[in-house]
């Protein structure tokens, strides 16, 4: 039996160019008597699996690229995600790499196509998967199942930064992997006290994004009949600073100033 594949709740009107790159990493070689079934591991249908690429990477061949993956900044956030299945990223010596670059698709098989291509990979002896584009770590059992609905919260990730250096105090509030439906990732720049209600503002029109709106040059966002923002381009380069490694957008408010104070109602001077 197929698995129906995830549609856009509204069709692109201008045509995408999503990547996703996910790294399944085991301890040895993988098993090789797995069958490859689209039905069972969550693919549309065969063909959307032999799009894929699939590379096999010892790290005997690369030990310094391969290591950059469980190093640095991708060290604390891998500490964060797995826990105690930490160790199995550390015992790793081989990644198998899964990559999806459709043109133009015309709903997201694709990237159902690359999830069950991972499950494949666990169900033969892969221990941890790393999202690389959402920055996401997990252990293959938190890998959704193959009859699971579209979450993009699951696919995307929402960052608050912690460190704030600019003079108005305000941290960056960012998605990262929206790269992953040809879509450029959303900044806004806020305060403490602002950030849950920003961040589900950034999450909600992420889904949105996600799922196929198209984002209008200064797109309006209204949160209330007297309170809108706006989505605009990332004329300051918050995104290579970031190191979103996708293009971005900005959120900012009526007249343009970023988001501090918008929770209480008032702004930092």
């Amino acid at each position: 039996m197929s698995t129906p594949a995830w549609t856009y709740s509204t069709p692109p009107a201008s045509p995408r160019a999503p990547e996703v790159v996910l790294l399944a990493f085991s301890r040895g070689p993988l098993r090789d008597d797995v069958l490859l079934s689209a039905s069972r591991f969550g693919a549309p249908d065969a063909a959307s699996l032999g799009a894929l690429e699939l590379h096999a990477i010892p790290r005997a061949v690369e030990p310094r690229w391969f290591d950059a993956w469980r190093d640095g900044s991708l060290r604390a956030i891998a500490e964060g995600d797995l826990g105690a299945a930490l160790r199995d990223l550390d015992a790793a010596d081989h990644v198998h790499l899964v990559r999806a670059s459709p043109a133009s698709p015309s709903d997201l098989g694709y990237l159902q196509a690359s999830w069950a291509m991972v499950r494949h990979l666990a169900a033969r002896g892969a221990t941890v998967v790393l999202d690389a584009h959402a920055a996401t770590y997990r252990p293959v059992a938190a890998i959704p199942p193959a009859d699971v609905a579209l979450d993009v919260r699951t696919e995307i990730r929402v960052v608050f930064e912690t460190e704030a250096r600019r003079n108005d105090r305000a941290h960056a509030l960012h998605t990262r992997g929206l790269r992953k439906f040809g879509a450029p990732d959303l900044i806004a720049l806020c305060g403490d006290a602002d950030a849950a209600l920003v961040g589900e503002v950034v999450g909600q029109l992420a889904d949105a994004i996600a799922r196929g709106l198209d984002l209008e040059p200064r797109h309006a966002v209204d949160l209330d009949a007297s309170t809108t923002w706006y989505v605009v381009d990332d004329a300051d380069g918050l995104g290579a600073m970031l190191q979103l490694g996708n293009a971005a957008r900005v959120l900012v408010d009526a007249v343009g100033r970023h988001l501090v104070g918008v929770r209480a109602g008032a702004r930092v001077n």
